[in-house]
C-alpha cells in the first residue's frame, strides 16, 4: 500500500465490518493496518441466491454489511475513515456452498468438493467505503472488488479423513467448510490465484481497492469546490 496512506490510517479509526479472525489476521499482518476495530454487521446475510451469479451475490453481500456498518458509526464521535467489509463463497458446479449449518452438512460438502471433476471456485467480494468530507450524497465514495481462485481437491481423500476434519470443528464458521490455512490444506492438490482470497481477503486486491476509494472520494470532494 501507499506509505503515505497507511501512515495516514495507522493513525485514524479504520473498521473491519467482520468478525472473521482470519480477515484480521490478513488485515493487519499482511496489509499492514495496525489499528483496527472489528465491528460485525448485522445484516442477515439472507439474499436471494436465485437472484444473483454467485459472483454478484458476494458483493451484494459485502455492499450491504459495509452500508450497515458505515451507517451504525457514521454519527459517532470519531466517525471511521475506513470502513472495509467483505463476504467469501465456495461455488462448485455451480451451487454456492456458504458455512456448514452442522458437521453432517459439511461431511457433505467436503465430498462434493473432493468428488468434482473440475476445480471449485472461491469468491470473496470486498466492499470499501470512505466517508466525504463535503457534505455530497450519500455522503461516502464506495467501491468493490471481486477475488477469484480455483481450488481442486485431491480425489484420493478418504471417507474417513473427510470425517476426522469435519468432526474436529476447525472450519464450522467457514465457507465450504474448511481452511485452506489449517488441517484442511492436504486436502488441497492446487490452488490457481491469490491463496489469502480462499482464506477470506484477498491481499493485492484489497490494498488497490483502499488506494482507489480513496481516489475517488478525494476526486469527488475537489469536484465540489
Amino acid at each position: 500500500m501507499d506509505t503515505r496512506l497507511l501512515k495516514r490510517l495507522n493513525g485514524q479509526r479504520v473498521v473491519l465490518a467482520s468478525k472473521s479472525p482470519r480477515r484480521l489476521d490478513i488485515v493487519k499482518e499482511q496489509i499492514g493496518l495496525d489499528s483496527v476495530e472489528v465491528i460485525g454487521s448485522g445484516f442477515p446475510e439472507d439474499l436471494d441466491k436465485d437472484q444473483y451469479a454467485p459472483f454478484e451475490y458476494v458483493v451484494q453481500t459485502a455492499i450491504r454489511k459495509a452500508i450497515d456498518v458505515y451507517q451504525s458509526e457514521v454519527d459517532a464521535d470519531e466517525p471511521p475513515a475506513l470502513v472495509l467489509a467483505a463476504d467469501t463463497v465456495v461455488v462448485n458446479q455451480g451451487l454456492i456452498l456458504e458455512k456448514p449449518v452442522n458437521v453432517e452438512h459439511q461431511i457433505a460438502m467436503l465430498k462434493q468438493l473432493r468428488d468434482a471433476p473440475h476445480p471449485h471456485r472461491v469468491f470473496t467480494g470486498v466492499v470499501a467505503i470512505v466517508p466525504l468530507e463535503k457534505p455530497i450524497a450519500p455522503g461516502y465514495a464506495m467501491e468493490s472488488y471481486l477475488g477469484d481462485s480455483k481450488v481442486k481437491f485431491r480425489s484420493d481423500i478418504s471417507d474417513e479423513e473427510i470425517e476426522a476434519y469435519a468432526k474436529s470443528g476447525e472450519a464450522l464458521d467457514a465457507a465450504g467448510g474448511y481452511k485452506i490455512q489449517g488441517g484442511a490444506k492436504k486436502f488441497v492438490e492446487n490452488v490457481e490465484g491469490d491463496v489469502f482470497n480462499v482464506i477470506g481477503l484477498p491481499v493485492g486486491g484489497t490494498i488497490k481497492l483502499i488506494e482507489n476509494t480513496f481516489r475517488v472520494a478525494e476526486d469527488s470532494d475537489s469536484e465540489s469546490d
